[in-house]
Parts: structure tokens; sequence; C-alpha cells
């Protein structure tokens, strides 16, 4: 096909070049199978992980390490190496303080390759097929393909989960492992399908991140089929009991585990053990706590104003460990502000975002080190799914230029912290 000559085309003459283009043959090849469309994506995303990971296995393997220690019918680690310095001391051994599902999921890698098992191998695994199934949720929206596929790369590559993923230490692991389950939670609930199954992969992101279980209104609406204001029929109402009761063993099930877990590590199941972690209380962003209410400026602050270090020779933008703005970061997130609250996804989508944002902004620490808002991520199925309702008429060009922007920020971060351009 003949196109004519431009200069510079526009992402939107690119996307559509694309889809008509001998390229695009594989593309419909793709969407034509749901299955082997979210296989296709997962595995294209890991590979973009992978290729931009470090190739050193990383030094903040917490979790490759309590995976081992979980082989051995162990909940605690007989070593304590000093890089490690938020191990806590129990008796002789040292428990990690962190929710343990990224070592439950590490497991059979570990059992196969060892504790030399590079940590941010696995955690690129889980956020290539959290990519996959990203592409599977904005199917139920019905948007075109070039739009699905566009918002499926900016889930993937316009978001900080890139730059999470690749690198895959400590924290950053637990967000790949949460947003995987939390989007397989997402189709299920909007599908209405197996409650006592999404209620358990809910119940597994939030062993992976605490706060995304308190989205649970979100996926339990769904569910429901509720609209808003919510209501059920009388003659539905043995139904609604029969799926909430579902929902809720479904997610109480890991939440027992966790409570059992720390049961046998500190003899209480309602200690987390974040306080035990040797000097945290006195770390100047703990002054009031784990988390106290006079916290929240410096989140709202996080998530709308903080920019980048600016340097006086190039590149010039420098990312900040401190963070980034979510606009800044990722600028189609602009369009959250279109949302209309005429459909019931958007609104449970937001209660959901809302609720999973109180223990998040009221932490002490913002989530430094890291590059953008990492803690968005605790939310970041639910942003799409608004999203996905902002633009079911389809994607303006001034939308598809701030997307494509968006994949390029996150790429130039990756590139930038990875030569080492980056600074608090």
């Amino acid at each position: 096909m003949a196109y004519p000559l431009h200069p510079f085309p526009t992402p939107h003459e690119i996307l559509d070049r694309l889809s008509s283009s001998p390229a695009g043959t594989a593309g419909r090849w793709i969407a034509g199978s749901s299955t082997r469309s979210v296989v296709a994506i997962a595995i294209a995303s890991a590979a973009v992980y992978l290729l931009t990971a470090p190739r050193e296995p990383t030094a903040l393997d917490y979790f490759v390490r309590l995976a081992d220690a979980f082989l051995h019918g162990r909940l605690y680690l007989t070593d304590h190496p000093s890089w490690l310095s938020e191990l806590i001391p129990h008796d002789g051994v040292w428990y990690v303080a962190y929710p343990p599902m990224p070592a439950i999921v590490l497991m059979p890698f570990v059992a196969v390759l060892g504790t030399g098992f590079p940590q941010q191998v696995a955690s690129c695994l889980f956020a290539g097929a959290a990519v996959g199934l990203a592409w599977e949720m904005l199917g139920r929206f019905g948007l075109t393909g070039r739009d699905r596929l566009l918002l499926t790369a900016v889930f993937g590559f316009g978001t900080d989960l890139w730059y999470i993923a690749e690198t895959g230490t400590a924290w950053y692991i637990s967000h790949s492992v949460a947003v995987l389950f939390a989007v397989a939670a997402v189709i299920l609930a909007l599908d209405r399908r197996w409650p006592w199954f999404a209620g358990l992969l809910l119940g597994c992101a939030t062993l992976a991140r605490l706060p995304v279980g308190l989205g649970a209104p979100f996926y339990l609406a769904m569910l429901l089929g509720l609209g808003w204001p919510p209501r059920i029929g009388r003659d539905r109402v043995p139904e609604a009991v029969l799926t909430t009761a579902w929902f809720g063993l479904g997610l109480a099930a890991p939440m027992a585990l966790y409570a059992g877990y720390d049961l046998a590590r500190w003899g209480t199941p309602i200690d987390l053990g974040y306080t035990s972690i040797p000097g945290v209380l006195q770390e100047p962003f703990y002054q009031q706590g784990i988390l106290s209410i006079t916290y929240i400026p410096r989140h709202l602050y996080a998530i709308f104003l903080r920019s980048w270090n600016f340097v006086d020779h190039p590149p010039w933008l420098q990312p900040s460990w401190y963070g980034l703005s979510l606009f800044l970061t990722t600028p189609l997130f602009a369009w959250l502000a279109r949302a209309r609250a005429v459909d019931p996804r958007t609104i449970w989508a937001g209660i959901g975002i809302g609720l999973t944002l109180v223990p998040i902004v009221t932490h002490g620490n913002v989530g430094f080190t890291q590059f953008g808002y990492r803690f968005a991520l605790d939310f970041q199925p639910l942003v799409f799914v608004v999203l996905a309702t902002v633009f079911r008429g389809g994607m303006s060009r001034l939308a598809v230029t701030a997307a494509v922007a968006s994949i390029a920020i996150n790429a130039y971060a990756v590139w930038a912290i990875g030569t080492g351009f980056v600074a608090f």
C-alpha cells in the first residue's frame, strides 16, 4: 500500500499504517485468538523487560532467599547478609518483613535453579504475563483493536511498571506479582465468573502488596452486576448472597494464610512486623509512625507535582529517586479527568482506587527509591478500567500522542537510570 509522504507523521498515522501494513497481518493473527493474543503479548512484553533488565542478579533478593527457606520447611533465614538491612532478628534467626506471596511464586524457580536465580528475571516474567492479561481485560470494553493495543502498550511500557519489572528488587517484585494477580481478578470480576477464584486471586495480590485488597468493593460489585446507585432486586438476593460468600471465602483464604504466617513468626496474627525492622522508626520519614495523616501532603506532592531533576548538561532531564508525578510519568492519565459517572465500572473503580489510596497516602515513605510513583501500581488495573471507559468512543489524536509520549518517557527513564543518570 502506498502512503502519501509526510515529513513528520503523527502517532495516529503511524498506528494506522502499522495496522494496515504486512506487519498488521501478525497483529490480526494475534487478535484472532484470545489465548494466543494473551500469550504472544505476554512473551513480547517479558522479552522487552528482560532485554532492559540488569544482567547481574539483584543483591536485594529477600524473596529468593525466603523461597529457599520455604522449600526447606522454614519461615525464616539462617543468615543475615549485611546489605539486607531490613531483615528482622528474632531468637537467633531472621525474618523477611514483607508479605510472602513473591516468595511463594518464586519457589518453583528456586527449586530448579537454586538461590543464584536472578530475582529480576521472575519479576520480568510476572509483569509480562500481567501485560498479556491487561490486553484480555481491555477486550471487555468495546475498544477498537488499535486503541486496545495502544492502551495495553501504555499499561506495560507507559507506566513505571516497566522500570519496576525490569529492576525486580525486594520491593519491586512485589508490585509485579500484585499487578499480575489483580489484573486476573479484574477479568473474572468483569465476566462475573468464578467469584471464589476472583477472591482468591485478589487475596494473592494482597499477599504481595497489602493495600491492593482494599479495592475489593470494585471486584464484588462487578461480580454482582451492581449499577449505581447499587440495587439488588429481591429475586436476586439469594444469588447475590451466594456470590458474596464465595468471593469472601476466596479472599479470606490467603488472608488466613497470612494471619497464620504472622502468628508463627510473632505469636500474634495482627502484627505485620514492619515496626520490628531495625531502626525503621528512627528514619526521618517515619517520625509519626508508619502511618499518619500528616504524611498526606508529601504523597500529594509526589503524585501531582514532583518533577525531573534539571541539570545543566545533556540530556538535562534527570530522573529523581524520589519519584515523578503520575501525570509526567504517564501523560495519558490526564484523560482520567474525562471519566463520567454514567458507567458503573467507572464509579466502582473510583471507589476501589480511593480505598486503596488510604494506607498509601498515609504511609511515611512515598516509595523511594523509584521512578514515577510506584505505589500507583497497587491500583493500576482499576485506573485502566476507567481509561477504557473513557476511550470507548475512540482515542483522539491528542490522546494517541499522549499515549506514545507515555511510552517514550518511560523508555527514556529506563535508559537514563540504566546508565547511572539518576540522583535524589
